[in-house]
């Protein structure tokens, strides 16, 4: 299948917002999520990233399958290679943040230390096995899991089912995060912004948009689910915030879906504005910019002044976003590594 520049532009698009909410400040004054303010609003604006990744996953997962008999083994072959990624850069980053205990206490000694951290964990074994060695890395789980869940329904050509369940777990998801505060909510001791509980209706979403498209109308209708989708979160947001005292920095809410949709539908139209090739030839190292920025997220930190006022929060997100396209490159060029990071 060719590659829609459009699609490469906004992955880019999509993994600087990723950054972004990686490197903003959640602490102290002016964090980000404790007041109705610029900071606040760009996170927001932020989180179209996730769900358009899950969105366009499901999208060319569903493109490789040729018919019914085909879904579970695509789905099979993608949740491989997402866990195969998972396994090795949670490698990556407890080899990377365990060095200086392995070298003190050995690796016995390293493990230990570990099980007595995952005891105070919060969610315990469920949230190491669901999020690995570093927190973003619960994409790719939530990914494998929405990909297997998506292929056995459809392969029993259950797509209503497959739809109903993904809105029903997107609402335990709501209940349980965003709207926990509230009198239909619930407070768990487990994120379910990981697993299927987000990640389903986006992946079976991407699935439902290649049955019908893509069409060149998309573009606007996009634009305003965008819109739409945006201003539902913030309104959300505001409300909680006003009415329950929640944070306004959440992962997802009810306004997340269509906004996260409608971005999806604007790069799937490949509108000639958004074809840009300098760009667009960045987005096959997206993968590897996504499991190794944070890295650079955590090296940068310890800088003196690098997140010192917004041309500082700027300036963090684009020094971050270069590095690890740097090292994606350089891995990328390494045979045995390659796959690790495209």
């Amino acid at each position: 299948m060719s590659r829609f520049q459009a699609v490469d532009v906004f992955r880019v698009l999509a993994i600087l917002a990723v950054i972004a909410l990686h490197t903003a400040r959640h602490e102290g004054p002016g964090a980000v999520g404790s007041a109705f303010d610029a900071a606040t609003f760009l996170n927001q604006g932020e989180r179209f990233a996730v769900p358009l990744f899950f969105i366009l996953s499901g999208y060319f997962w569903s493109a490789k399958c040729s018919g019914r008999a085909d879904y579970l083994r695509c789905s099979l072959a993608l949740a491989r290679r997402v866990l195969l990624l998972f396994v090795a850069w949670c490698a990556v980053y407890f080899l990377v943040s365990e060095l200086d205990t392995l070298g003190r206490l050995g690796v016995a000694g390293t493990l230990a230390a570990w099980a007595t951290r995952l005891a105070t964990m919060r969610g315990g074994f469920a949230t190491l096995l669901l999020q690995g060695a570093k927190v973003h890395l619960w994409f790719l789980p939530a990914l494998a899991i929405a990909a297997l869940i998506s292929g056995a329904l459809l392969s029993r050509q259950l797509e209503r089912s497959l739809f109903v369940l993904a809105i029903v777990l997107y609402a335990i998801g709501l209940a349980g995060k965003a709207y926990a505060d509230t009198p239909f909510g619930f407070h768990i001791a487990f994120n379910l912004r990981n697993g299927p509980f987000f990640s389903l209706l986006m992946f079976a979403t991407g699935h439902a948009l290649r049955r019908r498209g893509p069409q060149p109308s998309w573009a606007a209708t996009g634009a305003l689910l965008a819109i739409g989708g945006l201003l539902l979160q913030l309104c959300e947001a505001g409300w909680l915030h006003h009415r329950f005292g929640t944070n306004m920095a959440q992962d997802f809410t009810l306004g997340t879906w269509p906004f996260g949709l409608g971005m999806a539908m604007i790069a799937l139209a490949d509108p000639r504005p958004a074809r840009i090739p300098a760009l667009a030839a960045l987005g096959p190292l997206v993968l590897g910019v996504y499991a190794s920025h944070y890295l650079f997220v955590d090296g940068l930190r310890a800088v003196d002044g690098i997140e010192a006022g917004p041309a500082g929060g700027l300036r963090y997100v684009m020094l971050v976003f270069l590095l690890s396209l740097g090292f994606t490159w350089i891995v990328s060029r390494i045979p045995v590594a390659r796959r690790a990071v495209t």
